[in-house]
């Protein structure tokens, strides 16, 4: 059987689910390329489960994914994912491969951002489509706004927008939020908008750690946002409700 497995968001956020099927796999890999994953958390993990953890890039999961099914076929495999496995970066090609394959799978959910969303302050019902903010690359003159069309979309009918910023763990590149709130400004000045300006924003950093950071204000405060813990994350605020406003002051230090 194949197991595709979140991990949560932090160290002691494994579910006793995933803990269970990870025990008795004949391997188990993680891939390293869509979140952080530090050392000393895949060697806990290996202690728990008692047994070897390998580490797999994009191109090991993405253009060999097939090695993974075909191995499935004669002992329980399974993948490890940072958060939960079918959020924000997709799997899904995975379990098409193993249903055609004939192999049999199981997704375990985990801990992903998503469940953080509510306990700022905000309502979870009034969440647009989530964006991913991507970094340009004058190098290779690749300048993508499209996310900034989906802020714009969610922002004209109230909505919040969650946005996940770009990341490479194999480079150690992991955008900030000072550095999304500045490239999303830049967007905001050559087409004459005003959301990000305009907007209560939310900068969240290292959720699922003990050193989780969440802040609440305008653009300016959001510059100065701390560049540590990581990965982080923002969210562009949209029409707010009094009770919405009452706790983000409470527990997300709106000013």
């Amino acid at each position: 059987m194949f197991f595709l497995v979140g991990l949560g968001l932090g160290e002691n956020q494994l579910t006793i689910e995933a803990l269970e099927a990870l025990k008795k796999c004949g391997r188990v890999f993680i891939e390293s390329y869509t979140n952080l994953v530090p050392e000393s958390a895949v060697m806990k993990l290996e202690s728990e489960i008692g047994g070897k953890i390998t580490r797999l890039k994009r191109i090991q999961v993405e253009d060999e994914s097939s090695q993974l099914i075909s191995a499935s076929k004669s002992n329980d495999i399974a993948l490890c994912v940072v958060g939960n496995p079918l959020i924000a970066t997709t799997h899904m090609q995975l379990l098409l491969d193993a249903k055609e394959a004939g192999v049999k799978f199981r997704v375990i959910q985990g801990i992903s951002v998503q469940n953080y969303l509510a306990e700022t302050g905000l309502d979870a019902y009034k969440f647009g489509r989530i964006v991913t903010v991507v970094a340009s690359d004058n190098g290779c003159n690749y300048s993508p706004e499209s996310f900034f069309d989906f802020i714009e979309k969610n922002h004209s009918v109230g909505l919040h927008t969650l946005c996940l910023l770009d990341i490479n763990p194999e480079k150690e590149n992991f955008m900030t939020v000072r550095e999304s709130v500045c490239l999303l400004e830049e967007i905001e000045n050559r087409r004459g908008a005003k959301i990000i300006s305009e907007s209560i924003l939310l900068g969240l950093a290292g959720l699922g750690s003990e050193n989780a950071l969440v802040q609440a204000g305008k653009a300016g405060l959001l510059e100065k946002f701390p560049e540590s813990p990581l990965p982080q994350c923002l969210v562009v605020c949209g029409k707010l409700n009094e009770k919405e406003k009452e706790a983000l002051k409470a527990l997300s230090g709106l000013r």
